[in-house]
């Protein structure tokens, strides 16, 4: 592992959060910066917000487009984990005053219904035990000086999450009783002036692959999904720049449209 003091880089991390002011970045301070001390830095910024009184509601999985992927150099796809606190309630706003460079990306979103972990955990294992859907936002920032940076760097960071909106979730618990194929549910993003239509499939081929993905994945570090939990699948399009006084929209039938304002 590289040689850092991991509690002075979490602070760090978990400062900018909140103050807007970036931090330079890990692979560029500390030679030998692995996916296991972007791991650990992950992991020690979430214990800072247990601390404070947090609570997580889920987690979110980014660069789950290969087409992504190909085009940053980036040889796998990560995730970070999503709290109370950046949780935007209907009808709220997104103030901008703390965030540093904003995106919002569209997103198909799964609350799990039962705990569950192991290596072997496929798509089809996913579709079967079943779980509800909804049309999520959400906003990435980096906590770095642009958006130039090392696929690590974005791992420690969180997977630059820091904010959400939620549609309502189906009241039906499997695929047949919601009457849709994740895979194939077509979506519209909008800022109010430009629309880009995006797919299902768009994450990881499937976002029940994807979320078999990232089961498979936590298992390498013996941490389970839970039940409850949600899981932002990947984003469906390119992102919009976030801007004061626009609302985005999210639609795609039949899951319940969501939107949010920025103030």
């Amino acid at each position: 592992m590289t040689d850092f003091d991991l509690d002075d880089v979490a602070t760090e991390l978990f400062a900018a959060s909140s103050s807007g002011r970036p931090v330079e970045l890990f692979t560029e301070r500390f030679p030998g910066f692995d996916w296991e001390d972007a791991r650990r830095v992950a992991k020690a910024t979430d214990r800072l917000r247990l601390k404070a009184g947090d609570t997580q509601i889920g987690w979110k999985l980014g660069w789950t487009s290969a087409a992504m992927r190909q085009a940053l150099g980036i040889d796998r796809p990560n995730w970070g984990t999503l709290w109370q606190s950046q949780t935007i309630a209907p009808g709220g706003g997104l103030d901008l005053r703390h965030f540093i460079h904003p995106k919002i990306e569209p997103e198909l979103v799964w609350q799990c219904p039962a705990d569950l972990s192991g290596s072997d955990v496929t798509a089809t294992d996913i579709a079967e035990v079943g779980g509800q859907w909804a049309l999520g936002l959400e906003v990435v920032d980096p906590r770095f000086p642009s958006f130039t940076f090392d696929a690590l760097d974005n791992t420690a960071d969180n997977s630059s999450s820091a904010a959400i909106a939620l549609g309502d979730f189906t009241s039906a618990t499997t695929l047949a009783e919601q009457s849709i194929d994740p895979d194939e549910l077509t979506v519209a993003f909008s800022d109010g002036a430009e629309s880009r239509d995006g797919v299902g499939s768009n994450a990881m081929t499937s976002p029940l692959e994807a979320v078999a993905w990232f089961v498979r994945a936590m298992a390498d570090e013996s941490l389970p999904l839970a039940a409850g939990d949600i899981v932002f699948t990947g984003g469906l399009t390119a992102p919009f720049d976030v801007s004061s006084g626009v609302t985005y929209q999210l639609t795609g039938p039949p899951l319940d449209p969501v939107s949010l304002a920025v103030t």
